[in-house]
């Protein structure tokens, strides 16, 4: 046990230290973007110029390189993103509003996919060398092979355009759920049931096209890992104990085929902000992705670094838990 405290002490030092560095690189890659983010102000000529030096100021556009450096990275650190010029509100409130939309629609992705994954990767490497196996991996390769904003503008074409299952933008709309949505339609949007509704109809494609994508590496990860455990001692010895089959594949090859598939999960989960850039902007749904783009097509750099930031502290936190993970389930790994 002390071994394993010692073990997390270590690497909470390693992902503090990692995300400090990474905060400076952000600060250097939007220091190095050409213009500031009051330039739109200053090239307005009924802009009032005592205004404009007061921005410069506030935004400190004229202290030197590395008290500006300074400043982002407390700010970032003591989570003070400023405010969003685009949005024209504090980044936070930005944020928090977005954030539960992306947690949704890619949380939710992200734990579908893996659920497939397991199911049908852990299927089909048992039963290895039939057409069920060949004709699952070709269609998994074929969906993960396809940009997303290619699905996503087919989804949206045959669905939403063509037939008119689903909406074509946003993440909720109240009165094209009561027009297309027959058995909450009397409910009213303030109604739970009906909000649910609406939301999950407004998630549905773009959760859809994320599973479509992602959903082959998982298979083929459960698949690899079903087959190298199939091969060890254990799994002979529990067949020769006249186990079943189904017995043998669930409570043993299975359970320990787990690990790659569990870490890998845990490190999806941090990459969810980032997955969302190109698939919220295709269905115009107004989550942490959408912004994000948004943010850096029109220099918002107080909103575009907070969210890069996020970004990374998820990724980093991902790494943790995945490397605490292996630790708990691996000793060997915390020498």
């Amino acid at each position: 046990m002390a071994t394993l405290g010692r073990y997390l002490v270590k690497r909470g030092i390693q992902g503090v230290i990692t995300l400090l560095v990474v905060t400076v690189i952000i600060f250097v890659l939007f220091d190095l973007m050409p213009g500031t983010p009051i330039d739109r102000f200053r090239s307005d000529p009924t802009f009032d110029r005592a205004r404009l030096a007061h921005l410069n100021e506030t935004f400190g556009i004229n202290d030197p390189y590395f008290v500006r450096m300074g400043k982002f990275v407390w700010n970032m650190f003591s989570l003070d993103f400023g405010d969003s010029f685009v949005e024209g509100k504090p980044v936070g409130d930005v944020i928090s509003a977005a954030l539960p939309r992306t947690l949704f629609l890619f949380g939710g992705a992200v734990v579908i996919e893996y659920l497939i994954g397991v199911v049908i990767g852990t299927f089909i490497a048992w039963r290895r060398g039939r057409f069920s196996e060949g004709g699952v991996i070709v269609s998994s390769l074929f969906f993960y092979n396809m940009p997303s904003f290619w699905i996503g503008l087919i989804l949206l074409w045959l669905f939403a355009f063509t037939l008119d299952w689903f909406p074509l933008r946003g993440f909720s709309d109240p009165a094209w759920t009561a027009a297309h949505v027959g058995f909450v339609a009397g409910r009213g949007p303030n109604d739970v049931l009906f909000q649910i509704v609406d939301l999950v109809m407004h998630g549905a494609m773009p959760m859809l096209a994320l599973v479509l994508i992602s959903a082959a590496g998982t298979i083929l990860l459960m698949q690899t890992a079903m087959l190298e455990v199939m091969g060890e001692d254990f799994i002979l010895t529990a067949r020769a104990k006249g186990l079943s089959e189904r017995v043998v594949r669930r409570r043993h090859a299975a359970r320990n085929a787990y690990l790659p598939v569990i870490t890998s999960f845990t490190i999806s989960l941090a990459f969810i902000v980032g997955g969302a850039i190109i698939l919220e902007g295709i269905f115009s749904y107004f989550g942490l992705g959408y912004y994000f783009l948004r943010s850096i097509v029109n220099q918002d750099q107080f909103l575009a670094g907070a969210l890069l930031w996020i970004i990374a502290v998820l990724v980093i936190f991902g790494n943790i838990v995945a490397d605490v993970l292996y630790g708990v389930l691996d000793p060997r790994v915390r020498i």
